[in-house]
């Protein structure tokens, strides 16, 4: 991805992170910190369990053992991409 591209990718979350803060003030003071600290708190508590059947509801009603693994994949590359290098 393009600088350009990776700024405006960056501006559109933040102005998306702003909208479902429920903030009015027109501050962004804080904002990325208040996020990220809930979306930390999520990662960490989340019922692993309860991830894989939504996700394997979401790949396939059928809920096959193929599914489930797939699902689990799927999961695995997303925790990947979202912790980064340093949290692996």
């Amino acid at each position: 991805m393009k600088e350009h591209q990776l700024d405006q990718q960056r501006a559109d979350m933040m102005a998306a992170i702003y909208e479902r803060s429920g903030r009015t003030c027109g501050t962004y003071t804080g904002l990325w910190d208040e996020f990220c600290h809930d979306l930390a708190a999520n990662f960490r508590d989340t019922d692993y369990p309860e991830l894989l059947a939504r996700v394997v509801r979401a790949m396939d009603a059928t809920e096959s053992v193929m599914t489930q693994k797939q699902a689990q994949q799927a999961i695995e590359v997303c925790c990947q991409q979202l912790l980064g290098d340093k949290w692996r």
